[in-house]
């Protein structure tokens, strides 16, 4: 018989505060914020008022964590609110998108059918952390009693589990617009984000060539790096190659609707816009945003690393050192990218190396694989204006 999901429960279900002692932890990392976020709601969740507030803004099992807050007024939770409050503004600093994110933590229910409601001594609450010694990712959860439990991906048990995490899409998305501004500031081209179309209609009218492009016409993950108790993963590509000045040309692309491995997507997106490079050739780098990332400090990594490449190679060398030149370039960003991306917990995807201008790559039968083989694409040329 199915039965439904209350998150009365959950009152019920932690039944000890923590104690003070776990409250005081100081926090350095992201991780380390989620982790006293995960013991703070743990213990706010003996709050009459907590259950009620969770399932009045939960949709499709998610919840942001600043609006259950707001519907907290007891005299008891007043320290525990204020604590949270200041922890998000803390994992919001972390991320390096102070002033681009006002909230950025949610709640989210995992290992629990919407239809069926759980026994409560078996509800944890629970984050993704890192090992501190090995860099893994991790889950740190908090029983019923308040005890700490820590596990490797593959071992978390099946006690149905709240979960507190960066909402990874809106990081990303205000991640692209802190990186588009320190790249501009060390004067780098502007990010731009796939969520608002790069293409531009001038010269089209007056019967000039429209812009070419390349078009993303499907993509296929066969692992995204994404463990299912983290959810959906949140993509982002480096789109590299030589500006019109020699000096190494960045665009980043926010990939939003690209959530899942094992599935085949056709988004038609404008992956290249060739006006943006010199040359004909760029570099495309798939990388699953873990909800740890400083966006401000990986531009200035990613700046420092291709600066040193300034004047790399003239727009108009030949070919053969464009090509080399472009690869290196692609190196220099793998390099940049924190050293856990490519360890045990891999962020890191995969790599497609010198993409031509008006080239076709891949067909639906028989897609074009990254270097890891572990993306797979098709990608066509277009121009716009041109059908």
């Amino acid at each position: 018989m199915k039965r439904i999901f209350t998150t009365r429960l959950l009152g019920a279900m932690i039944s000890l505060a923590l104690p003070a002692s776990l409250m005081a932890k100081d926090a350095a990392t992201i991780g380390d914020v989620r982790e006293d976020m995960a013991r703070g709601v743990a213990a706010l969740a003996t709050d009459p008022g907590f259950d009620g507030a969770l399932s009045g803004h939960l949709v499709k099992g998610k919840a942001s964590l600043a609006d259950v807050l707001r519907e907290l007024h007891g005299p008891t939770s007043a320290d525990e609110v204020a604590h949270l409050r200041d922890l998000e503004r803390q994992a919001i600093e972390l991320r390096g998108l102070t002033g681009a994110l006002d909230t950025m933590i949610d709640l989210r229910v995992h290992g629990v059918d919407a239809t069926q409601p759980l026994p409560a001594a078996s509800f944890w609450t629970a984050t993704i952390s890192r090992d501190p010694v090995s860099g893994a990712k991790q889950v740190v959860a908090f029983d019923t009693t308040g005890a700490e439990h820590r596990y490797d991906l593959d071992a978390v048990p099946a006690a149905p589990m709240l979960i507190v995490e960066s909402d990874s899409g809106a990081a990303l998305r205000a991640g692209v617009g802190v990186m588009n501004a320190t790249l501009q500031d060390h004067g780098r081209p502007l990010l731009q984000s796939a969520s608002r179309s790069n293409i531009k209609l001038t010269g089209i009218a007056d019967g000039r060539p429209g812009e070419q492009l390349t078009l993303l016409k499907s993509i296929y993950l066969t692992k995204d790096h994404e463990p299912n108790i983290e959810g959906d993963a949140e993509v982002f590509a480096i789109v590299s190659g030589v500006g019109a000045d020699g000096k190494a040309q960045i665009i980043t692309k926010d990939m939003p609707w690209l959530d899942h491995d094992k599935r085949l997507y056709t988004p038609g997106m404008d992956l290249i816009n060739w006006t943006d490079y010199g040359t004909n050739y760029v570099n495309v780098q798939l990388f699953e945003e873990d909800g740890n990332t400083n966006f401000k400090e990986l531009a200035e990594a990613v700046t420092k690393a291709t600066g040193d490449l300034s004047l790399l190679i003239a727009p108009e060398a030949p070919p053969a050192l464009i090509v080399a030149g472009v690869s290196k370039i692609a190196h220099e960003i793998l390099k940049a990218m924190p050293s856990a991306w490519f360890e045990n917990a891999n962020d890191y995807i995969d790599s497609f190396y010198v993409i031509e201008r008006g080239g076709n790559y891949g067909t639906d039968d028989k897609p074009l694989s990254g270097a890891r083989g572990e993306a797979h694409i098709v990608l066509a040329p277009h121009e716009v204006g041109k059908r």
